[in-house]
């Protein structure tokens, strides 16, 4: 999958909230799986053409990417795409991991039937990867696919901008290092968290899902560290 072609065709009775969401996570994407390499200059121009917009949606689109920390605006010079922070990525997986166990205890959401047909979906992607060894794109969008589920089941406001905000800051990280865990290891481990996931949410309990999402976060957490003290 290249995620530079990953633009969905307009709808033409899309709203200017989904128009925004659209093209925000179409770009958020390109840079969290590096098609936007670290130092790459975004051209306002290029992209209002490429989504057949004016200038001004991507100005806000950019803002928010600013906000979340994927880029940087200079004046006289562009729109920046910010470096990959190695120096703290150990402070953030440790700060996700403990955000995650909390989903169940702020404002927790109740599973709706909705809720089970997207972790279903979710699965039926996520196993039919098993034969399309390598393809660490596709198993990037089940990732984030995985993570906005997670979002909307977090009631708690606040908890779920900093837990979004966090996870797209370190995304790239994750994505760097996947080719060197190797292929076996980051799909068993993506499965079985999502399998987990999904026996919690049957049962409705959200303090589950929380505890599984932490688990998992320590354990790419581990496979980070070990990676990089081995480079």
């Amino acid at each position: 999958m290249n995620v530079q072609e990953a633009v969905k065709p307009r709808d033409k009775d899309e709203s200017q909230s989904e128009r925004f969401d659209r093209i925000y996570s179409t770009l958020r994407d390109r840079i969290c799986l590096l098609a936007y390499r670290p130092g790459t200059i975004l051209s306002e121009v290029v992209l209002a053409e490429e989504f057949g917009i004016s200038r001004t949606p991507i100005k806000r689109v950019f803002n928010k990417l600013e906000f979340m920390g994927l880029v940087q605006i200079k004046n006289g010079v562009g729109t920046i795409v910010t470096d990959i922070d190695l120096l703290t990525f150990k402070e953030t997986y440790d700060l996700r991991k403990r955000l995650a166990a909390m989903m169940g205890e702020l404002s927790p959401v109740e599973i709706t039937p909705a809720h089970l047909a997207r972790i279903d979906r979710i699965l039926a992607e996520t196993e039919m990867l098993r034969t399309d060894r390598g393809n660490f794109d596709a198993l990037a969008f089940v990732a984030n696919d995985l993570q906005q589920l997670l979002l909307d089941l977090t009631g708690n406001t606040p908890l779920r901008e900093v837990t979004e905000l966090l996870y797209y800051r370190v995304a790239r990280i994750w994505y760097t290092f996947l080719p060197q865990f190797g292929w076996d290891i980051v799909y068993e481990g993506q499965l079985k968290e999502v399998r987990d996931i999904r026996a919690a949410m049957v049962v409705n309990d959200i303090l589950g899902v929380g505890q599984v999402r932490s688990v998992d976060l320590q354990r790419m957490m581990t496979l980070l560290g070990r990676t990089m003290v081995d480079a």
